[in-house]
């Protein structure tokens, strides 16, 4: 048994109170990522809102991704699907969030860069919300039902245009990437043509695979294609892999600048360092082999970028979504 002096009880008790306020203090202010993470946030789980309906290709790869990031931040990772609004809901419950605490985050298309150009809405996109990270950036196509009599896409506008009127294209909402592309598909080829708005892809595709539309234009092409929807052109820079005889959309002199990144997004005022734990917590979950399974099953590559270069791509695309709107005679007054 060591005894100790009574004399020496004051300065030990001392050392001990030191040391204790020491390590509360290193771990308010978060000495290492993984004491601030562990000791502080995340304490609770953390919703996800996904913009999309349930089933989707972007529903699908969302889970993936929340899967792998509850792993990291142990701490479960919900997804909350907001359906509607053009994919904007999410973005826009962040923008008007109570509380800045990291635990509800959202998912953001580009869309949101273009909404505020068609109507008036409660919150600026580029002020009200905290860009975390872009991982991935959506591909649109043009696909027919698997009966359609059109095996390409040249066979499909000789036949609207000498039918004006009589077909349908669907898309994922008003507003959206796909809204502004078959506008301007139809401004190009001088087809006229109705367009089917739809709260997301796995609404289109039923549409279509139903016989109730004639077309579908949207980035869910890969969950259609597989399901026997017809893949007969592209809106990307160059021809899909699996696809190598399908032309893009500038082959056939039609240009449909489509730049549709995907990111996480937070509200406005977030605290600099759960951001930097987020970001790190996705950024690892992108190298995942689930996430990497996900994203090669949907046709879907990398596209990272920081929360700055997220916020700065938004920045020109809010000015070029608003210049092509004008052109396609879209922009509201």
């Amino acid at each position: 048994m060591v005894s100790t002096h009574p004399g020496m009880q004051p300065a030990s008790r001392n050392r001990r109170a030191f040391i204790r306020d020491a390590t509360l203090f290193a771990t308010s202010i978060g000495i290492g990522s993984h004491t601030y993470a562990s000791g502080s946030w995340p304490a609770r789980p953390v919703r996800l809102l996904v913009p999309v309906p349930a089933g989707g290709a972007v529903d699908t790869l969302c889970r993936a991704l929340a899967t792998a990031v509850s792993a990291t931040l142990q701490q479960p990772v919900v997804v909350e699907n907001r359906a509607g609004a053009s994919a904007t809901l999410a973005a826009a419950a962040m923008a008007q969030a109570p509380t800045a605490d990291g635990y509800m985050l959202g998912v953001a298309p580009a869309t949101v860069f273009k909404l505020p150009h068609l109507q008036k809405l409660p919150y600026d996109p580029l002020k009200d919300l905290t860009y975390i990270l872009a991982f991935t950036s959506l591909k649109h196509a043009l696909l027919v039902g698997k009966d359609a009599p059109w095996r390409t896409a040249q066979e499909f506008i000789a036949h609207a245009r000498s039918h004006p009127g009589k077909l349908s294209i669907g898309t994922s909402g008003t507003g959206s990437s796909g809204h502004m592309a078959v506008a301007a598909f139809l401004q190009q080829t001088g087809i006229e043509a109705t367009f089917v708005p739809f709260k997301g892809g796995v609404e289109v595709l039923q549409a279509l695979l139903g016989g109730h539309i004639s077309a579908m234009l949207d980035a869910g092409w890969t969950q259609a294609e597989k399901s026997g929807a017809r893949f007969i052109l592209s809106f990307t820079e160059k021809r899909a892999g699996r696809f190598p005889n399908v032309p893009t959309a500038s082959e056939l002199g039609i240009r449909v600048p489509i730049r549709s990144p995907l990111g996480i997004v937070g509200p406005k005022g977030m605290d600099a360092q759960v951001v930097s734990i987020v970001h790190d917590a996705f950024k690892a979950a992108l190298t995942t082999p689930a996430y990497r399974a996900t994203l090669a099953a949907n046709d879907l590559e990398d596209d990272y970028l920081t929360g700055a270069q997220y916020l700065e791509l938004g920045k020109v695309l809010f000015a070029e979504e608003r210049e092509s709107l004008r052109k396609l005679g879209l922009l509201a007054t």
